[in-house]
């Protein structure tokens, strides 16, 4: 996978780590995150037919490789850590500090913010559903070189259990 691909991939995670942790009361515990992407990139397009068509052992492979892309056009799903301590935080995924998160506005369940990291700015939404669903939707515009590519997210998280087994928590500095 080319350095452009891999940017989008680590740079739409980000996005979707801040969408979880934009709004309070997120639970300590295990999330899946069922997520869709779609890009104006055709390498990206491209990627996602090729991995469509590899053998079900390549794809688990490349799955590994970049846990959270989805692959093909169907949606795929990430298990996430969330500590005790950064959910009593509210803390934010941000790329040891390469990322911030502004303009966050909290009305009811709906939280919105913009995010900017190094390569990438975005707008996102965050609905809580209750206190084990939440969905989130973002545009993000990525720069890498010349190249601009703008990326559509869409996804669903449930909290799945208070204990996160094998699955190692995500890193985070604290929010700002």
């Amino acid at each position: 996978m080319n350095a452009r691909l891999r940017l989008l991939a680590a740079c739409t995670a980000a996005l979707l780590g801040a969408a979880a942790h934009a709004q309070d009361h997120i639970k300590p515990g295990l999330w899946e995150s069922t997520v869709s992407m779609k890009s104006d990139n055709p390498a990206f397009e491209q990627m996602k037919a090729r991995l469509a068509a590899m053998p079900p052992d390549q794809r688990a492979a490349m799955a590994k490789m970049v846990p959270g892309l989805a692959l093909g056009d169907a949606p795929s799903s990430v298990r996430v850590c969330i500590t005790p301590e950064q959910a009593a935080r509210a803390a934010s995924p941000d790329n040891d500090g390469r990322c911030a998160r502004t303009n966050l506005v909290r009305s009811g369940n709906t939280t919105t913010f913009d995010i900017a990291c190094k390569s990438m700015t975005g707008h996102g939404t965050m609905t809580r559903i209750s206190d084990n669903e939440y969905s989130s939707n973002a545009t993000t515009e990525m720069t890498h070189g010349s190249q601009v590519t703008h990326m559509q997210t869409q996804s669903t998280s449930k909290f799945i259990s208070s204990d996160c087994g094998d699955v190692k928590p995500i890193q985070t500095t604290p929010a700002k």
